[in-house]
């Protein structure tokens, strides 16, 4: 075994599962096994050291070990020892349609064809195609076996592909989007970041992507599971072997042994004190309930079946159920309204079908809830609250794709203390402008910046405003502002005179998971005066470190993309957060 790469230390372990690759058919008993005819060109000079072969077009002979075999499509090939230079690979792909009975892993093979990369990308495959003369020269061949360890770079990378290896260090699952195709990443610096959660913007977020890529390796699971295996986004192993192959975007290391994983402990919410408020903040992941009567599929924006949104709202149900909240500030919820048929009046329903209490909507005037296909809203427990007059909402030029603000006066019925709630959903860092102030600076915070930033520093001063017009100075502001923790739009909120109140526990936190890496989205900030009446706050992580599209072990897990935030408050006493 050799080693191309210096280890470096990584991170502790999860949950138990063991994966075995590369099935293939048995070899026919009379099968033929012949004298390898000499190779024309090692692997590693058809490799090169540049990301395409040298030779590509040309005709050559290869002689290799095969190490995966992707029936249908071809297998891999190394020949050990193909040179000593550390920047070829000494393996290759070999594209072959054809079954391959009598083939398996450990067969010496001779192959002949044109060599040729395959893809359009820089990260092409280097492969031999149209091949001919395909010769199996001997079989149960020790397989080849190369230690390396993470970060890798561009060219690093390319100087493995294909070949066989193996990572005896600590690696952390990030990246889950894929999972449900088996496909995951794995990372060699711990649980990763967005640069803006955990340094201020600027040119160095740039470095802190390339090294956060450098460290992260996409794989894909392949084989029978001996037993079934759930990877969530801070899970970890400390040992695979596997091939480094390639899924058409780029190269993937396809796994044939992985050492064991645990699954995260997930707190579960205790019971709501009787003297307490348990307000949440929710991302409902587009709720959308079609015409109200069972039609109305696809949404614009959410299920495309209604079998779809009933697992949907059975999610968000056993959620509620679990978190027993007395305020829901969701968003994403469809903005049809508040009638019979509306998305509202069903959430209402869903909250009291899971809490089996009575709940309530507030509602702006004139029903003016924008004309976004979203929009924010806020629901109560009409047994603990009072709403005290109709719910306020911000307009202007900012909210015209940010979802308008929404704000309202509660009055809590044991105690007669007024709480104001805001609930916002700044604009998200999509369908970027090409130029402007608007336009990706390149410092971290994406487009749409300096939106969100005014947005921002607008709402937070209506929010004073209207406190200030009802005499009371308890306000909490709830919401997806679409900017991590160090951006400029949570800044304004904090210079507004807010508090952060995650920022009061340890940090860093997280509600949502982008491309692997973590960061916060999701927010509540209190005012000055009701801090010393909050209890409790923290972000519950149940949704964005899981993967979609496979069943998890609990009904509520995973019920949108965004974690929710939860803030507890006692409003007649003071006391210090626990």
């Amino acid at each position: 075994m050799s080693s191309r790469y210096f280890k470096t230390p990584l991170y502790a372990a999860f949950f138990c599962v063991f994966l075995n690759a590369c099935k293939v058919s048995a070899p026919p008993t009379d099968i033929a096994v012949v004298q390898c005819p000499d190779r024309t060109a090692s692997i590693a000079a058809v490799q090169g050291d540049a990301y395409e072969s040298p030779l590509a077009g040309e005709q050559v002979t290869l002689q290799g070990i095969v190490t995966l075999i992707q029936q249908g499509l071809g297998f891999f090939m190394e020949e050990p020892g193909s040179d000593d230079d550390v920047q070829t690979s000494n393996a290759v792909f070999i594209q072959y349609a054809q079954p391959l009975t009598g083939i398996k892993q450990g067969s010496r093979l001779s192959v002949r064809g044109e060599v040729t990369e395959i893809g359009e990308s820089r990260d092409t495959l280097t492969a031999l195609s149209n091949t001919t003369d395909l010769v199996v020269c001997s079989a149960g061949n020790p397989l080849p076996l190369t230690e390396i360890s993470l970060p890798l770079d561009g060219p690093g990378r390319e100087a493995l592909e294909g070949m066989r290896v193996l990572i005896d260090d600590k690696l952390v699952v990030s990246g889950v989007y894929q999972f449900e195709q088996g496909k995951f990443t794995l990372s060699a610096n711990g649980v990763q970041y967005v640069p803006t959660e955990v340094m201020q913007p600027g040119p160095a977020t740039n470095d802190l992507i390339a090294q956060n890529r450098a460290a992260a390796l996409p794989v894909l699971l392949s084989g029978d599971m001996k037993s079934p295996a759930l990877v969530v986004n801070g899970t970890s192993t400390n040992r695979l072997t596997g091939v480094m192959a390639h899924d058409k975007r780029g190269k993937r290391l396809t796994i044939e042994s992985i050492s064991g994983f645990s699954t995260p402990y997930i707190e579960v919410p205790t019971a709501t004190p009787p003297d307490t408020l348990r307000i949440v903040g929710m991302n409902l992941h587009n709720y959308f309930n079609g015409d109200g009567n069972g039609l109305g599929f696809p949404t614009p924006r959410g299920a495309k079946t209604i079998e779809a949104f009933q697992q949907q709202r059975s999610r968000i149900g056993a959620a509620i159920g679990v978190l027993d909240p007395h305020v829901i500030a969701v968003m994403e919820l469809e903005n049809d309204g508040f009638g019979p048929d509306s998305a509202a009046q069903d959430f209402i329903q869903l909250a009291n079908d899971a809490s089996h209490e009575s709940w309530a909507v507030t509602r702006p005037v004139a029903d003016n809830t924008g004309t976004d296909q979203i929009a924010v809203g806020i629901f109560y427990r009409s047994d603990r609250l009072e709403a005290i007059g109709p719910a306020l909402t911000l307009e202007g030029e900012v909210f015209k794709r940010s979802r308008q603000p929404q704000a309202q006066l509660f009055q809590h019925l044991p105690d007669g203390e007024k709480l104001l709630i805001v609930i916002n959903h700044l604009k998200s860092k999509g369908s970027c402008p090409d130029s402007g102030v608007n336009a990706n600076q390149k410092d971290g915070q994406g487009c749409w910046n300096d939106m969100r930033r005014i947005a921002a520093e607008k709402m937070s001063a209506w929010a004073k405003e209207i406190a200030a017009s009802y005499g009371t100075e308890n306000i909490l502001i709830l919401g997806d502002m679409n900017a991590y923790r160090n951006e400029d739009p949570i800044g304004s909120i904090r210079d507004a005179g807010f508090i952060e109140l995650m920022e009061r526990g340890p940090l860093p936190t997280y509600s949502f998971v982008y491309a692997g890496q973590r960061g916060t989205l999701d927010y509540a900030f209190s005012s000055d005066a009701l801090l010393g009446k909050v209890q409790k706050a923290y972000i519950w992580n149940v949704n964005a470190a899981f993967p979609s599209k496979v069943a998890l072990p609990q009904t509520w897990l995973g019920f949108s993309d965004h974690d929710p935030v939860v803030v507890e408050l006692r409003l007649r006493h003071s006391s210090t957060s626990d």
